[in-house]
């Protein structure tokens, strides 16, 4: 996923720097690939055949929408698709509540310490990025008559969330690994 997030930012840099349309990279990689790939992380937390059933459909249905959107309401190259990211973070919300649920009511990771536990802070970082982005594009009818540096300080604020969720992404299974090479005793 943070592959799939620096080439994107990449591409559509270069493309935005020679005053190429690159909305379509991000419709593309962030809105839709993305999301794909995040509901893959889902899908692998929850490994039941029930669960494993509603991810496969939400990704069918949401690649119908994408591609419904893209055709019929947005349109997919000139314009970023504000109606898929507000469904995306939707979709991916739920699904954080719904592993926090499973964590609290549920007993899930009872036996484990979530401290370690890689998947746990990865979910907490995309479920701040998310929330963040879904109550953006939101408002952003209501903030497009604001002023243009108010908007571009929420931007920021949006990016920055982006890049502590990507790094959280890293460093969550990046620690547990030099945790135990660097900081636990050799076993005899």
């Amino acid at each position: 996923m943070i592959f799939l997030g620096v080439v994107t930012e990449a591409i559509g840099r270069y493309y935005g720097a020679r005053g190429i349309y690159n909305s379509w990279v991000f419709n593309l990689g962030f809105l839709y690939l993305e999301t794909i790939v995040i509901w893959y992380y889902f899908l692998t937390i929850f490994r039941k055949g029930h669960y494993q059933k509603i991810f496969t459909v939400g990704i069918v249905l949401f690649s119908i929408w994408f591609v419904f959107n893209s055709f019929f309401l947005q349109g997919f190259w000139e314009t970023f698709q504000t109606y898929t990211v507000i469904i995306s973070s939707l979709s991916i919300i739920l699904c954080c509540l719904w592993f926090f649920y499973s964590i609290v009511v549920k007993n899930w990771l009872s036996e484990k310490s979530l401290l370690w536990f890689p998947a746990f802070w990865v979910i907490c970082f995309v479920f701040f990025f998310y929330t963040a982005s879904f109550m953006y594009f939101t408002s952003l009818g209501y903030l497009i008559g604001l002023d243009r540096h108010l908007i571009f300080i929420l931007g920021s604020i949006l990016r920055t969330l982006s890049g502590l969720m990507y790094m959280a992404m890293a460093m969550a299974y990046l620690l547990p690994y030099f945790q135990k090479k660097f900081f636990l005793a050799p076993e005899k």
